[in-house]
């Protein structure tokens, strides 16, 4: 099937939504035709992409709409089956250039029987996005993964990924070698919060410059950290003024 310049991409049903905590379609859609992560990044940064949590294709599907600087080349990897069926059978194709591999990561729920590991490719991209990935990962695996989305970035590439984050300062209770919260005993993937200064480490130690931090629009949510592979000096976090909100995760 090919797709004309007037159709839309399948919308993901709605069982699949759900597992991205997304009942509505709103998050899926790019009405304006707006780059899906509009001017936080160069245009030329949405080149080739990298989509590290893929889900059942927001993201692929907000840039299958965009009106310029459309992806040459989009890469979306998950550990749940069922989305990247999804994904493979109906948007790549939609369009050839959106590619979906699933990765046999663990996760209690989604993959319970998966291990560590590797992200299924050895090309590199010019954006790496990690939306609401690193909140679900475990202190003991988080290096790996970071260090993974690192090795898939082209020189002057862009990570863009979300956190969790808290002040270690405030927990005095807290070993040096501990450096994240969790919300379950019978998950603790189901949200982890890391200290901010420990985050903040593992970009310096992977060469990348932090060059555009977003507070979280509810407070204590998700911060959007970006960072490119250059050096420089990183930019201040803002301050967490949000208002009060409530959004948990898929349970």
């Amino acid at each position: 099937m090919t797709h004309t310049p007037d159709a839309e991409p399948p919308m993901p049903p709605l069982d699949l939504r759900r597992s991205v905590g997304h009942e509505g379609t709103a998050e899926f859609e790019n009405p304006g035709g707006d780059l899906a992560f509009h001017d936080d990044i160069p245009e030329e940064n949405y080149r080739s992409v990298l989509d590290f949590g893929c889900g059942c294709g927001r993201v692929a599907r907000q840039m299958m709409l965009q009106s310029h600087a459309r992806p040459e080349r989009y890469f979306g990897v998950d550990l749940y089956a069922p989305s990247i069926k999804w994904c493979r059978q109906h948007l790549t194709r939609w369009d050839p250039n959106y590619q979906f591999a699933r990765m046999n990561a663990h996760n209690p729920k989604f993959n319970p029987r998966g291990r560590q590991s590797a992200i299924p490719t050895r090309e590199t991209f010019s954006l790496v996005n990690a939306h609401s990935v690193f909140t679900h990962i475990l202190q003991r695996d988080v290096q790996f993964y970071f260090d993974e989305c690192r090795r898939v970035l082209e020189r002057g590439g862009v990570l863009r990924a979300t956190w969790f984050m808290f002040d270690k300062a405030q927990a005095p209770m807290m070993h040096p070698y501990q450096h994240a919260l969790y919300i379950s005993l019978d998950d603790p993937t189901h949200a982890v919060i890391y200290d901010q200064a420990f985050v903040r480490g593992l970009y310096r130690q992977a060469g990348l410059r932090i060059f555009r931090v977003h507070a979280p629009a509810i407070r204590g949510f998700q911060w959007v950290v970006y960072g490119r592979l250059e050096d420089g000096d990183d930019v201040a976090f803002p301050t967490d003024e949000g208002p009060l909100g409530y959004a948990p995760p898929p349970e």
